[in-house]
């Protein structure tokens, strides 16, 4: 009498192994190193790949940064919201908030930021890091 068995021949399911076997019809890897292999990638994988939109949401708020640096003027001439939202500047994207003490708050992308004036203008203005951060600050100097 034969016993016929369901065992068949397979190639392990690891990535960096590519060895034959044989066992259970639920076994899908070689060994438990390449079964302990393949969990490590799969954990490195889940843990360090971003998700699509942060991608999408860099890409919006360095053109935001850039149209900012391409239409600073030194005077501060105000400019129409238009004029920004021609140029593919999207108002909801930044990367913080800068409160000035008269309860001013300008809109960060990096370095160059944008305060909303009435009738529909904006005015941007530079500010260094270190203002940002608190390491540096203005001082009135007299003589």
């Amino acid at each position: 009498m034969s016993i016929q068995s369901d065992e068949k021949e397979r190639i392990c399911a690891y990535a960096g192994c590519a060895r034959t076997f044989e066992g259970r019809k639920d076994k899908i890897y070689c060994s438990d190193q390449c079964r302990n292999a393949a969990g490590r990638n799969k954990k490195k994988v889940a843990r360090w790949e971003e998700p699509e939109h942060f991608g999408q949401i860099n890409r919006i708020i360095m053109r935001n940064y850039q149209i900012l640096k391409r239409l600073y003027n030194e005077t501060g001439t105000p400019l129409k919201n238009w004029q920004l939202s021609d140029e593919g500047f999207e108002f909801k994207f930044m990367t913080g908030i800068y409160r000035v003490d008269e309860g001013i708050d300008i809109f960060m992308c990096y370095e160059y930021g944008w305060y909303q004036l009435p009738d529909n203008k904006v005015r941007i203005y530079i500010v260094p890091p270190l203002f940002l951060t608190g390491m540096a600050t203005v001082t009135n100097r007299t003589k």
